[in-house]
């Protein structure tokens, strides 16, 4: 896993983990009665740990596509 990945998961796994932990503090009935500025930047972070995750991943793919590409010998993909 490269640096985006691990700083996207972590930024998700962090954002379940507090939103968790605040919605036990308030309980289940006031957490979904009212939105407030802790709620909403928990859910702030967890989108953007979500944007980042995927973002890497896709940038990861990419890049260990260009990598085989580059490994083919050329013969190889003439029929």
């Amino acid at each position: 896993m490269n640096k985006g990945t691990i700083a996207g998961l972590s930024l998700l796994v962090i954002g379940f983990l507090l939103w968790i932990a605040y919605g036990l503090y308030l309980g289940f009935e006031e957490i979904m009665q009212a939105l407030d500025f802790i709620t909403g930047s928990i859910a702030g972070l967890i989108l953007v740990g979500f944007a980042v995750l995927f973002i890497s991943v896709f940038i990861e793919q990419q890049k260990d596509k260009k990598d085989f590409n580059q490994k083919i010998k050329k013969e190889d993909l003439e029929p």
